[in-house]
């Protein structure tokens, strides 16, 4: 079984895009999307409307991340989590709900977890949906090792660090994806979605996506948020 995995899109239509047609042309199984299609990129109705033709065209399954119930909370008048956030990051939100369709997205078919044979694969963990603890560290690698073995799996597969780790424990194995639309490993700073595949074994690989940086940073700068909210959305393409 081959199951494309794309992760941390953020509202770069262009990345979502190009690695979709890439893993059209690879082929496939199954296509999964693992949430936070918005906030930090500026293209956030594009990015909706490539996940709803994903969707449509290829079944895909779409896992519900914090920085999508982020935007259906808005819209329902419920910003406590908003409100906790930074400044440059709330201005980053304030500016996505503004240009985001609340119809739109919650239209799409949101999974909170999906399950295929021995994977288990959310947005974030294997802990209840809601909680959003990220898998940075051998301490929560070793809980959602055994948070997987509770739930009869063998293999767990998860975004939301932005980084490509695996954590290989006898009772449960994890691995973490990189970002397609927010580079966070300091020592990779490229654009990836997955190829998983299932035999005997899980293995992963990561496909870089070709990106133009400086075109992404001069497009942030051309918007109407602050210098400062523009210079930390650009930091990561540094």
């Amino acid at each position: 079984m081959r199951i494309a995995m794309i992760s941390d899109v953020h509202a770069v239509a262009s990345a979502f895009e190009d690695a979709l047609c890439a893993a059209r042309a690879e082929g496939f199984d199954e296509l999964l999307i693992l949430g936070d299609l918005l906030t930090y990129g500026i293209a956030p109705t594009e990015t909706l409307e490539l996940a709803a033709e994903a969707v449509q065209r290829d079944g895909a399954v779409l896992l519900m991340g914090n920085h999508d119930q982020l935007y259906l909370d808005l819209a329902d008048g419920k910003g406590a989590y908003r409100d906790g956030l930074p400044e440059w990051l709330r201005e980053s939100v304030d500016w996505t709900a503004q240009r985001t369709d609340a119809d739109a997205l919650r239209a799409l078919p949101w999974q909170q977890d999906w399950r295929t044979g021995p994977i288990f694969t959310a947005h974030a963990n294997p802990f209840a949906f809601g909680d959003w603890t990220y898998l940075n560290d051998d301490a929560a690698m070793g809980r959602a090792s055994a948070a997987l073995y509770t739930r009869g799996a063998r293999y767990g597969v998860f975004g939301h660090t932005h980084r490509s780790r695996r954590y290989n424990d006898p009772i449960a194995e994890i691995h973490t994806l990189p970002s397609l639309g927010q580079p966070r490993d300091r020592a990779d700073q490229r654009l990836y979605w997955t190829m998983a595949e299932l035999r005997d074994e899980l293995t992963l690989s990561s496909r870089p996506v070709a990106f133009d940086r400086k075109a992404h940073c001069r497009a942030l700068h051309a918007t109407s948020m602050s210098s400062q909210t523009k210079s930390h959305l650009c930091s990561w393409f540094l």
